[in-house]
């Protein structure tokens, strides 16, 4: 009987020291189980933000640049540069129903006018005379008879006789007329009253005033200038 109650003890020491050994072990795996735990949160993971991007607010201020504006629209050319109209005389004079007067285009600078050669002639008269171009030859002989202008009941134009002018202004008062000369020839104007002399409604025309102007319109010797 004494034998059966030491093994007792002894079975109970035995089961009360494993049960010891249990509590310490899991009292062990707790403890490194936290630790554990403290470890990993103690380092934890940064989280990288994500870039926001914000929209900036397209105003007038900004969108503002200080770049001049460029002109898309393509300058039209200059046109050519003529040469600008030249007067080559101006006078005023009297004359009578049995008097004419020349003028001429040398003692103006043209010794010989030329093809191409452009000019306006214009007369103001208080009464009509005949204005004319002519060779500067054929108007030395004007003092005859036979070169005398003058108009004929059949037809309403001055009749010439023996020469055939360039350029005419019928019973002119206030006229203006061009022409454009086509030879090489020393040319002459001529204002001339003395068809009224054969006429009954102007024969008595006391004398009276008149007025020329010769201009120069084109002159194909002359540079032409152009713009760009």
């Amino acid at each position: 009987m004494i034998i059966k109650r030491q093994e007792i003890r002894v079975d109970g020491m035995i089961n009360r020291n494993n049960f010891v050994v249990i509590i310490v072990l899991l009292l062990i795996t707790a403890f490194i189980g936290g630790c554990a735990s403290q470890s990993g949160s103690s380092n934890p993971q940064t989280a990288v933000p994500a870039t926001i991007q914000t929209a900036v607010p397209t105003t007038a201020t900004t969108l503002q640049t200080t770049a001049e504006p460029v002109d898309t629209t393509r300058a039209a050319p200059k046109p050519t540069e003529t040469p600008a109209d030249k007067e080559l005389l101006h006078d005023k004079d009297m004359l009578t129903v049995t008097t004419y007067k020349t003028y001429n285009f040398r003692d103006m600078g043209y010794k010989f006018v030329n093809p191409g050669d452009r000019f306006r002639i214009t007369i103001k008269s208080d009464y009509p005379v005949i204005g004319y171009a002519m060779n500067t030859e054929q108007a030395s002989g004007l003092a005859g008879s036979q070169l005398i202008p003058h108009y004929e009941s059949h037809s309403a134009k001055v009749q010439w006789g023996l020469i055939t002018p360039y350029m005419v202004l019928e019973k002119a008062t206030d006229s203006s007329k061009e022409f454009t000369f086509e030879n090489v020839e020393p040319l002459t104007y001529v204002v001339d009253a003395r068809w009224m002399n054969d006429d009954n409604i102007y024969h008595s025309t006391p004398p009276f005033r008149y007025e020329i102007t010769i201009t120069n319109v084109y002159n194909p010797n002359q540079t032409i200038k152009t713009v760009y």
